[in-house]
C-alpha cells in the first residue's frame, strides 16, 4: 500500500508543479526604431483587440516590462503596435515558445 502512495505521488507532484509553473507570459517590449514613438500594444483575442497596454509611450532605445495575466487560449495571438504620427502595424507571434523579448524595429519586429 505505501509503494502504490509513493508511485501515485510523483505523478501527482510532477502535474502540481506543472500547473505552479504554467501561468502568466512575462516579457519585455523594446522600441529599437530610429527615433520612432511607441505609443500602444494590443493584443487581438475572442474576436476584438483589447486596451491599450501601455501607460507611457515608450521612445526609441527603451523598453518596458510587459506581464500577460493568462496562458489560456491560442499560442499564436495577433499584436498591434501603434507608433505616434506613423499608425499601426498587426504582428503574430507564437507565445508559447518562451519569448522573453519582443524588439519593434522601423519595419517589423525580433523576438527572443
Amino acid at each position: 500500500m505505501l509503494r502504490a502512495l509513493k508511485i501515485l505521488t510523483v505523478p501527482v507532484m510532477l502535474l502540481i508543479s506543472t500547473f505552479a509553473h504554467a501561468g502568466d507570459y512575462d516579457f519585455r517590449l523594446h522600441n529599437r526604431s530610429s527615433g520612432w514613438i511607441i505609443d500602444g500594444f494590443y493584443t487581438y483575442q475572442n474576436g476584438r483587440w483589447s486596451k491599450n497596454w501601455l501607460r507611457n509611450p515608450i521612445v526609441a532605445g527603451q523598453g518596458v516590462n510587459m506581464q500577460w495575466a493568462s496562458d489560456e487560449g491560442d499560442c499564436v495571438v495577433p499584436f498591434r503596435v501603434e507608433w505616434r504620427n506613423y499608425g499601426s502595424e498587426d504582428h503574430r507571434l507564437d507565445w508559447c515558445k518562451g519569448v522573453s523579448h519582443v524588439y519593434m524595429q522601423d519595419k517589423g519586429f525580433t523576438w527572443n
